[in-house]
């Protein structure tokens, strides 16, 4: 079927808008956002902005010597100070690192500075193509003659590479151990792409106490000091906080004072007094406590830009937006200062501020790990109260609403769904993901709070959990790790397990153990003898890398604003990037991340199945086979590929997702960090399984050398074929539960817009979301969409520029992707609900 002869009931909501050349594509929305939008959409490809790392940069070179929090603060003040600043037509929420309308990234050189001529180089020869980012002369003037020869060998990813272990090193970086900028992605070590990992502010105290009372805070706990041990360990944070405080106030009253030079010269009445708003607005929050919507809405922002601007998590999560914001919204409307669709209309500003936001990533590798320019403005809604009660409210319904009628991707709406979920609840996030775009994602409360309590939560705590990222997890005021993590590679692992070790694609060097030539094993227990030890050989460099992570971020980073939101911060005086150190009281997990699980669970089943079981094939035939890339050899790729799969409900092969999932979370155990805190197992693959792929040879399921690996907890691309519930039960008896290790895992799921259409199929997806949440899995999302339409998009990328497709754990504009990663989501199995 194509695009052109489809019907509308074969098209999803977002498809039928591109056919018909409409801007919204869900509802109505107001003539100002309709503007702001086609402007926004408009400017193009994202621009690197520079105005902060210039000034990051100018204040740095002042206070070297002073304690990390305080130069960090510093640099706040300055660019609060300094920075050029910008509001334009038609915006009621108002702050922007820069001063143009349209998409922007914020470079931060003193996390990469070292590669940023690299990152400059790879942008400007990417001109045009997907993932493109603008970077003028004069930006790439800025970085090669102000930014790099400051920053360059002072950033924090050469200190991490030099700070590894000699062995470790070689596992991240290969043989040539000099090169910062191309890691092998054996290990995937995200903490050279980021300050924090994911992270979810609490804002709610921006809102309740404004920045005054936090700096009143902070200037109380100062008066109380008389220890010398209080003045050099604890004195240098309180007086970063009370710079910060200063700066954010300083920066919203530049705007309000914007704002009234501008209505002071506005000709349009309306406009005028709209800046006016703006402008009191902006002289009263986020210093003070939020008395309106609108003012709880612009607080907000404040809290979230500015803690871009102070450093970059990926994922910047907006907590539980349904809950915090509710009594604003019923006392304006008891009040009647907004309407519902005034408050629509302010959500959208708000939102159309977060689409233009992008993360970019000056490394080329994970700019690869995280294609479509990845983040998380994570909206969490429903779940449950501090009671245990549903926590559905008319808020939750019209915060999802307002995320339908825009093709942008943000925010990223996620339903906590429990066993009281309301129907109706259920029903209306299924009609939203039905338009197309993969959002809402849903996560399971009766996954996620057990995890929690059994990490020592309180069950009032472990209620009000937040999303932040993909899957991943946040109590904002008990949790500390914001530290990268490492993560496993099983697709090098297969590779090492049947190439005694080596990595064909790395220069067919030793990486791993030398288990052994497999034409020398007998049995099945023999390839995963070598299997598990290759994982745990790997698994330890993974924890060493952590360790060092942890042990030098301090020397390099700090997060006053964000360490100012959080209780166990201020009660002891430490900024949150110190959480090495254990904060008392502190749920401070690390994550061992895996990728790949799918690939690595059919390519032992098709051993065990063609070598012992049926004796299909001999070693001699499928190891050469696989050296020779299937060359000649598509008989044995054709049994390989036909070998029984994951997903398919065949329990053996189900088992040796257990067994792998088994024998990490025993390893986990066995190794857990100081003060009982664990390293967690989680899959969550942002696009890393691609570059991981990417370096990896073929391998025993007859998958081709450096194609993609499978992604989340997901079977192969295509290889499930008995339909989504068999699909369902196959991962559940995949992956162990019973371990407070176990954490967050991602399931992609894809159908056609035909097959969940009108209310019977509504129906049938909820009932499946019912059956998932049954079977205890983590997390769910959804691409609602046709294949002719992506692959039109590929033929057409102008005309398809808007078209929003689901990665993991976040959308994506499906033309701001490589061919290679479009390639996977086609590839992706098309399920079937009936």
């Amino acid at each position: 079927m194509s695009t052109a002869t489809a019907t509308l009931v074969d098209l999803s909501a977002q498809e039928q808008a591109i056919q018909s050349g409409k801007t919204v594509m869900h509802g109505t929305v107001t003539d100002r956002v309709a503007r702001l939008y086609e402007a926004i959409r408009s400017y193009g490809p994202p621009r690197v902005s520079l105005d902060r790392a210039v000034l990051f940069t100018e204040s740095f070179k002042q206070t070297e010597h002073e304690p990390m929090v305080l130069r960090w603060a510093k640099a706040l003040k300055l660019f609060a100070e300094k920075a050029p600043i910008a509001i334009f037509p038609d915006e009621l929420i108002v702050g922007r690192p820069n001063t143009w309308l349209g998409r922007w990234g914020i470079v931060y050189p003193e996390l990469d500075g070292s590669v940023m001529p690299a990152g400059v180089e790879m942008f400007r020869k990417n001109k045009g193509k997907p993932g493109g980012v603008v970077v003028t002369e004069e930006d790439a003037k800025t970085i090669n003659e102000v930014l790099t020869p400051y920053w360059s060998g002072k950033d924090y990813s050469t200190a991490f590479h030099d700070a590894l272990p000699e062995a470790t090193r070689f596992i991240v970086y290969g043989p040539d151990q000099k090169n910062v900028l191309m890691p092998t992605l054996v290990i995937a070590t995200t903490s050279i792409m980021r300050h924090s990992q994911n992270w979810t502010p609490d804002f709610t105290k921006i809102l309740k106490r404004g920045v005054k009372g936090i700096r009143e805070e902070a200037v109380a706990k100062l008066a109380e000091f008389s220890a010398p041990h209080d003045a050099i360990y604890k004195k240098p944070f309180l007086e970063a906080v009370i710079i910060t405080c200063d700066a954010l106030v300083t920066w919203a009253r530049r705007y309000a004072q914007l704002a009234s030079d501008m209505a002071k010269a506005e000709k349009d009445a309306a406009r005028k007094k709209e800046l006016e708003q703006i402008a009191a607005i902006c002289n009263w929050v986020p210093e003070n406590p939020a008395r309106t919507f609108y003012e709880a809405l612009q607080a907000e922002w404040w809290g979230q830009i500015f803690n871009r601007i102070e450093q970059t998590s990926s994922a910047m999560g907006q907590g539980r937006m349904d809950q915090y914001l509710l009594s604003y919204y019923e006392k304006d409307l008891a009040d009647g200062r907004i309407t519902k669709e005034s408050a629509t209309e302010l959500f959208h500003c708000l939102w159309l501020q977060m689409s233009q936001c992008t993360e970019i990533k000056m490394n080329p590798v994970m700019a690869a790990g995280t294609e479509g320019f990845s983040k998380y403005e994570d909206v969490v809604l429903g779940g449950q109260t501090a009671d245990g009660r549903d926590a559905t409210n008319e808020l939750t319904y019209l915060i999802l609403e307002s995320t339908r009628q825009l093709q942008i991707t943000t925010p990223e709406p996620c339903i906590r769904v429990h066993a009281n979920t309301p129907d109706r609840l259920l029903h209306y996030a299924v009609e939203v993901v039905k338009d197309g775009k993969g959002f809402p994602k849903l996560l399971n409360d009766d996954m996620v709070i057990p995890y929690y309590l059994a990490n020592g939560a309180t069950m009032q705590d472990a209620l009000d959990w937040c999303v932040s990222g993909c899957c991943e997890n946040r109590l904002p005021n008990r949790e500390t790790h914001c530290t990268g993590n490492g993560a496993l590679n099983y697709g090098s692992i297969t590779e090492m397990t049947f190439r005694n070790g080596k990595l064909k694609v790395l220069g067919d060097v030793q990486f791993g153990l030398q288990t052994g030539d497999p034409r020398n094993w007998t049995s099945y227990d023999q390839v995963w003898e070598a299997f598990c030890k290759q994982i745990e050989y790997i698994g330890r460099h993974i924890m060493v890398q952590q360790y060092v992570a942890l042990k030098i971020k301090p020397d390099y980073f700090a997060a006053p604003a964000t360490s100012m939101l959080h209780d166990l911060a201020m009660q002891e005086c430490r900024d949150l990037h110190t959480h090495g150190e254990y904060f008392p009281g502190a749920i401070d997990h690390s994550c061992f991340e895996s990728i790949g699980k799918g690939t690595a669970i059919e390519s032992l089943a098709a051993v065990k199945h063609l070598i012992f079981d049926t004796k299909r094939l001999t070693w001699d035939q499928l190891l050469e086979a696989m050296e020779a890339n299937w060359e000649g050899h598509e008989a044995i790729r054709q049994l390989c590929l036909n070998a029984p799969k994951y997903g398919n409900g065949i329990e053996w092969v189900d088992q040796i997702g257990w067994e792998i999932d088994h024998f990490i979370l025993e390893f986990l155990r066995e190794y857990p960090k100081p003060h009982n805190q664990p390293f967690v197992l989680r899959s969550i693959p942002v696009t890393f399984h691609n570059p991981l792929g990417m370096v990896t040879w073929s391998t025993p399921n007859g998958r081709p050398a450096r194609q993609y690996l499978s992604e989340g907890i997901s079977c192969t691309q295509g290889a499930d074929t008995k339909g989504p519930t068999v699909l369902l039960e196959s991962m559940a008896r995949a992956r162990v539960t019973g371990y407070r290790e176990k954490a967050g895992e991602l399931i992609n799921m894809k159908f056609s817009p035909a097959n969940v259409a009108g209310e019977d199929g509504t129906r049938r997806l909820m009932q499946m979301i019912r059956v998932w949440h049954d079977l205890k899995h983590w997390h769910i999302q959804f691409n609602i969409i046709n294949k002719a339409t992506l692959l039109a998009a590929q033929k057409e990328p102008d005309k398809y520029r808007d078209l929003i497709v689901r990665i993991a754990g976040y959308s994506a504009y499906f033309t701001d992707l490589s061919p290679a990663l479009q390639a996977e989501i086609i590839a992706r199995t098309e399920e079937h609900v009936g």
